[in-house]
C-alpha cells in the first residue's frame, strides 16, 4: 500500500531512531540534528530527512548509508499500518 507524506505519517516515523539513519553524517549534517516527530506543520518533502517509504519522498540522497545494519522498518507504525513487506526505503526508495 502506498504511503501518502503527511504530517501524521511524520509524527510516527521512527527513522530518527535508526542506526542506518544516525550513522549516516550526511543526514546527520543536513538535518542538524532536528528531528521532525516534534513538527508542529508539515515541512516540504525535500526538507525531510525520514519517511523514505512515501512516494513523495522516496529515498535518501545521502550516499553513506550503512545498509549493513538492522533495518528497523518492520517496528515502525508507518509501516505496519500500511502493511508494507520491505524495509531499507531510505536506500532503495518508496514502497510500492
Amino acid at each position: 500500500m502506498q504511503v501518502e507524506y503527511g504530517f501524521e505519517p511524520l509524527q510516527n516515523c521512527q527513522c530518527s531512531t535508526c542506526a542506518v539513519h544516525n550513522e549516516s553524517s550526511c543526514i546527520i549534517e543536513k538535518t542538524q540534528g532536528l528531528k521532525f516527530t516534534t513538527c508542529s506543520s508539515t515541512p516540504e518533502p525535500e526538507q525531510v530527512e525520514a519517511i523514505y517509504c512515501s512516494a513523495q519522498k522516496g529515498k535518501s540522497s545521502c550516499s553513506d548509508l550503512a545498509t549493513d545494519k538492522a533495518c528497523m522498518c518492520p517496528t515502525c507504525s508507518v509501516w505496519w499500518s500500511h502493511t508494507l513487506k520491505t524495509g531499507y526505503f531510505c536506500g532503495n526508495g518508496p514502497a510500492s
